[in-house]
Formats: C-alpha cells, sequence, structure tokens
C-alpha cells in the first residue's frame, strides 16, 4: 500500500475520549431499556452521522482507542440496526470491514445531511414504533 493511500487514524484528546466514554456508557443503557420485554414493539438504532473509521489514536498514550462505531457494536443488547455514515472514502472501507456481512449494520458514503434525510431518517418513523440513538458528535482531531 502506498504512502498517500493509507489511511491516517484520527488522533484524539483527554476530552474526546471522556466523550466517547459517556456515549458508549449510554447507548447501553439505551439499548437495554429499548430490548427489555415490555419494549419489544420497538425498533432502535444507532446512529452516527461522523462515525469515522471506528478507530481512533489517543494523543496521551499513542495507544489505539474505540471510537463509537465499535463501541456500538459491543453494546449488548444489541441494537437493532446500525448506520455509521462518513465523507472518507478511506474510513468508509474500513467501517465496511469490520462491519462484514452484518445484515443489521449499513454503512453509508456521503455528506451526512443529505444521507440522514434521505435513507436514515425514512425507515426511523415514530408512528412504527422506531426510536433511535443519534450520535452526530463530530470530533475535533488535529
Amino acid at each position: 500500500m502506498s504512502r498517500k493511500s493509507r489511511l491516517k487514524f484520527d488522533k484524539i484528546g483527554y476530552w474526546s475520549e471522556i466523550k466517547l466514554d459517556i456515549i458508549k456508557d449510554y447507548a447501553v443503557a439505551y439499548s437495554r431499556i429499548f430490548s427489555a420485554e415490555r419494549q419489544r414493539r420497538f425498533h432502535h438504532f444507532y446512529i452516527d452521522a461522523f462515525a469515522g473509521a471506528g478507530l481512533h489514536i489517543s494523543r496521551a498514550t499513542g495507544e489505539f482507542i474505540l471510537g463509537s462505531p465499535l463501541n456500538a457494536l459491543y453494546v449488548e443488547p444489541r441494537f437493532r440496526e446500525y448506520h455509521f455514515i462518513d465523507l472518507d472514502r478511506k474510513k468508509v472501507a474500513v467501517l465496511r470491514e469490520i462491519a462484514g456481512a452484518r445484515p443489521d449494520v449499513h454503512v453509508h458514503e456521503g455528506d451526512s445531511n443529505q444521507i440522514l434525510l434521505q435513507e436514515v431518517f425514512p425507515r426511523v418513523r415514530y408512528e412504527g414504533f422506531r426510536r433511535g440513538l443519534w450520535c452526530l458528535t463530530l470530533m475535533v482531531c488535529t
């Protein structure tokens, strides 16, 4: 692989690591609530509009940190459906590789504004007992 074609993982600071932990804890609670027996009629989604490659590099340690998409995929009980969106073709390719053949994971390449309106929001309809946890936090990376 040429140097130009290599994916550069985003380096994140301490506050971004804290945000990722908060999102992960919230996702666990959210999925647990909507997976409860009395909530079975609900179909719950995890939606990340700025998904990235699913991994980041910690500025503090230099080690890889799980990003919000990977954290979401490890949540138990599972969400019924996942939608990851990113503009960067290389990051999207990594997410697709991570998702593999899972039919519940949808990876979208392009502008999140358009994809959310045209492809995702129409699937998450209140009338259809569909609910979504939206992760719209853009990590500030340098």
